[in-house]
């Protein structure tokens, strides 16, 4: 994909500048499209193009450096993008394949910051923690893949990478113990729970998606 127009599109509070451009799926299918995260609740699957264009624009990092991205001097040749939000409209787009042309903001993967994306105990906390006692789960600091209670974190022998973790996490989920809260949420009546943070070069590991609302990601739309 040749990129020779653009916006310049500022993050707000966060100093990171992007483009904004639109993109025709349909048409541009030879592009690479790196998803990282499973979508929890379907997007309404009903075809419908007036619902299309209202669609705030989908956020996606590229391999360039943030000069780079924004230099008008050659045009860009894009090959592959990572989609960092809108994940379930982007499945929706793609389900029925609309020929429109659909806002997007790329940024610089040297700009791109990901947290662990907040979860709340759906349970109480003594019975949360026995959960995990019973997983082989236990206190301690000294593993780089953990479960985080108000700084406490846990972790476990058994599991020896960012994806065993989160396919834990996506037990946690399947089982309603834990469900996702916006990290900018506040007055949270129950425990938070957080993991292992993951980078952004664990989203390539080819044919895997992390459980839904794994990632906080900076810069935000």
């Amino acid at each position: 994909m040749i990129i020779n127009k653009f916006e310049e599109y500022d993050f707000k509070n966060s100093g990171v500048e992007g483009i904004k451009i639109t993109i025709n799926f349909s048409l541009e299918n030879h592009l690479n499209i790196v998803l990282h995260e499973e979508t929890q609740d379907k997007y309404e699957q009903v075809k419908d193009i007036e619902t299309v264009k209202t669609f705030p624009p989908l956020l996606f990092s590229v391999n360039l450096d943030p000069d780079s991205i924004k230099s008008l001097e050659t045009p860009k040749d894009i090959r592959s993008l990572t989609l960092l939000d809108g994940h379930h409209r982007f499945e929706h787009l793609v389900l029925y394949n609309y020929d429109y042309p659909v806002p997007v903001v790329l940024v610089s993967e040297q700009d791109v910051e990901v947290k662990s994306y907040n979860s709340i105990m759906n349970l109480e906390k003594e019975k949360f923690i026995e959960f995990l006692l019973e997983n082989n789960f236990n206190p301690s600091s000294s593993s780089q893949y953990f479960i985080s209670i108000q700084g406490s974190q846990y972790s476990c022998e058994d599991i020896n990478n960012i994806y065993d973790l989160y396919n834990f996490k996506r037990k946690l989920i399947n089982l309603d113990l834990i469900s996702p809260s916006r990290n900018d949420e506040t007055n949270l009546d129950s425990e938070v729970v957080d993991f292992t943070e993951i980078k952004l070069s664990e989203f390539y590991l080819q044919n895997y998606l992390f459980p839904p609302k794994s990632t906080w990601i900076h810069p935000r739309i």
